[in-house]
Parts: structure tokens; sequence; C-alpha cells
């Protein structure tokens, strides 16, 4: 097999059926604008689900997160009001938030020092 061109085109045929579902979830997406963007995710994320097991992560940083909709819709609202760049990234910083704030850093730090293991935080995690 030959090494892929960069931005090689590939063609899908679907039916009427699949295109509205995409059309559909495109049109109600603040993560993707067009039929390419949503086709490239789906594909990375199959095939990395498939090698990294059942939990759809193949990577040591990255989780698969079911949120209730309501949560959802209100990080899809910050996301279209550009408070962020995408959903994925809503969701690190809120995690960022709630568990690298100063005194939980500090709380953790006391506990690791009392059970004598080391404790550090990693700039940019």
């Amino acid at each position: 097999m030959t090494d892929p061109v960069e931005g090689e085109r590939i063609s899908l045929r679907l039916d009427a059926e699949d295109l509205n579902l995409i059309d559909d979830f495109i049109a109600n997406s603040n993560e993707f604008s067009n039929r390419s963007q949503l086709a490239r995710a789906a594909v990375r994320a199959y095939i990395e689900m498939r090698e990294g097991g059942s939990d759809g992560a193949n990577r040591p940083n990255e989780i698969v997160v079911q949120l209730p909709p309501m949560v959802l819709e209100t990080i899809k609202t910050l996301v279209a009001q550009g408070m962020y760049t995408s959903v994925s990234d809503a969701v690190a910083d809120g995690v960022r938030h709630h568990f690298l704030h100063e005194e939980h850093v500090e709380e953790m730090k006391k506990e690791a020092n009392q059970q004598g293991n080391s404790f550090k935080v990693v700039p940019g995690a």
C-alpha cells in the first residue's frame, strides 16, 4: 500500500437515510460543520475504539464520557458563544478546574506526603 497523499479524496456511497442522519447530526452539532469533518472524526474514533478496547480509549489521556443531556447542551451553548473551541475543550477545562484547583492540589500533596508518596502536578495537564 502506498502512502496516502495529504488531502487525498475517497468516495463513499450512502443511502438517503444515512445522508439525512449525517446532515441532521451536523446541523445540531457545534463540533462539525460539514460531512468531511464528521467522516474523518468518525473513522478515527472507530479505529481507535477497535484498537483501544471496550472503553473507546487507546491513549492514556483519552476517555469516553457520557454526559447528561442538560450538561451537554449547556456546554454546546458555551462552545457556540465562543467560550470554548470544542466540547472536548470545555470538558477538559471543567475537569482541570475541579481537580486542580489550589486547595485540592495542596490536599493531595499533604496526603501523598503522609503516605510517603511523591506527588507532582504536570504543567499543561
